[in-house]
């Protein structure tokens, strides 16, 4: 299992990677921004695919560009170039393509760099100079005419795990259905016998449509899903993926129903979830008491003593936690929307349900509150109607249901969020 930015990959739902197969630095960064912009968790830029690969400067920094982006979205970037023997449009010699990936490594602004590891002399030294560099790897390996026999895709994968690759990746072109039982096969025997280890496998074009969703099945960590163009055959579009994968993964994990309640402080998310209780009888999780009495101190002291980056850790500790569960009503931190992680957690394990109020009346709720601590010296409309606006859009990103708390008595919100849960 591998953690980064926040994701763990290799355990759990697959991860959805979008690759960027846009030509000029423009449409790239126009990519990259739309995809930060609809909660993206995985880019992969393919690099062989950008008209100035000839020119090293160029690539790096727009690959400067393309990471500060995807750190501001938390999308984990994988920075890949494919060349054309393993299915891309590189034409870069062997010497080439080497010292770019050694100074993508120097450069710290890839999370991932995929290393072709049979289209290399010595693929090993390679992954040693990246991992002193302080860079993880992807070993990869590509087939687009056939599917190797089952021993032969065990070998690819025992020699990128001898190598000390982060992560292994193979791909291969089916031309029978028996050739992606095959492949699953050996992701499954090999998942087995290195539990620890993620893998990405999958089986090409129409045929492999299955290897690609059934992933969480048979150990593969990672999945291709296209936004527009598709960089390899039988990708599916990313959207449409996400919902496979989530009901799969529901079905596999054997969790449904968490009710979690997001939205600004003041928007009313204890009271609501009483109501929903007496309504449904769930167990309420108050994700701030929880934390508190874990910490022993109080939220505002948390904050002082440990920092916020320190809270939002524990707020996803606990939310990985709680959708392991079911059946439970979960009054979210307002800042819980802020980590892709956490938003990916309670949507593989229950409805998200935005609780929204005007900034007056969120004033008028917590003028006399004390214990919120992000409101210290801003408890005024200007400030809070700010805040508001600066989280809208990780609201909208995150919610399944938005209910209104204005003007309502907490029943009728709880009736109201248990209509449209049924109504999905």
């Amino acid at each position: 299992m591998l953690n980064v930015k926040g994701y763990k990959i290799g355990c759990g739902e697959p991860l959805i990677c979008v690759p960027i197969v846009e030509t000029n630095r423009d449409s790239i960064l126009s990519k990259v921004n739309r995809l930060k912009a609809c909660n993206t968790q995985m880019i992969e830029w393919r690099m062989d695919w950008f008209e100035a690969i000839q020119d090293q400067r160029a690539v790096l920094e727009l690959l400067a560009q393309i990471s500060e982006i995807a750190e501001a979205g938390q999308m984990i970037l994988l920075v890949t170039y494919r060349s054309k023997a393993q299915g891309g449009e590189g034409t870069l010699e062997e010497k080439q393509v080497v010292e770019l990936l050694i100074e993508i490594g120097k450069s710290k602004k890839a999370d991932l760099i995929d290393v072709e590891f049979f289209a290399v002399s010595d693929a090993k030294r390679i992954i040693e100079h990246l991992h002193r560099l302080h860079a993880r790897v992807v070993a990869s390996h590509h087939d687009f005419k056939e599917t190797p026999a089952m021993k032969e895709m065990y070998g690819y994968l025992q020699q990128m795990y001898d190598a000390d690759a982060d992560i292994l990746k193979i791909a291969m072109m089916p031309n029978k259905s028996t050739d992606v039982a095959s492949l699953l096969m050996v992701t499954a025997s090999f998942h087995e016998v290195y539990p620890n280890t993620p893998l990405i496998t999958m089986s090409m074009g129409s045929l492999g449509v299955i290897s690609r969703a059934g992933g969480e099945t048979f150990g593969s960590c990672v999945t291709f899903g296209a936004d527009g163009v598709a960089s390899a055959p039988g990708q599916m579009n990313k959207d449409e993926l996400r919902e496979v994968l989530t009901k799969l993964h529901q079905s596999i994990a054997g969790v449904s129903d968490n009710i979690y309640l997001i939205g600004f402080m003041g928007t009313g998310k204890s009271a609501v979830s009483e109501a929903l209780q007496e309504l449904t009888g769930r167990t309420i999780v108050d994700m701030d008491t929880v934390l508190s009495k874990k910490a022993g101190m109080p939220i505002p002291q948390i904050f002082e003593r440990l920092g916020e980056d320190a809270f939002r850790d524990m707020e996803s500790e606990l939310i990985e936690e709680l959708s392991k569960q079911s059946h439970l009503i979960v009054s979210c931190g307002g800042g819980v929307i802020l980590r892709n992680s956490n938003l990916l957690s309670m949507k593989n394990s229950g409805t998200v349900v935005l609780l929204t109020a005007t900034a007056r009346t969120i004033l008028e709720r917590v003028r006399f509150d004390n214990n919120r601590p992000l409101l210290q010296g801003k408890k005024n409309l200007a400030d809070i109607q700010e805040m508001l606006d600066a989280r809208q859009p990780a609201y909208d990103r995150a919610k399944d249901i938005e209910v209104s708390t204005d003007k309502k008595n907490t029943e009728t919100i709880a009736k109201e969020i248990l209509t449209c849960i049924t109504e999905r």
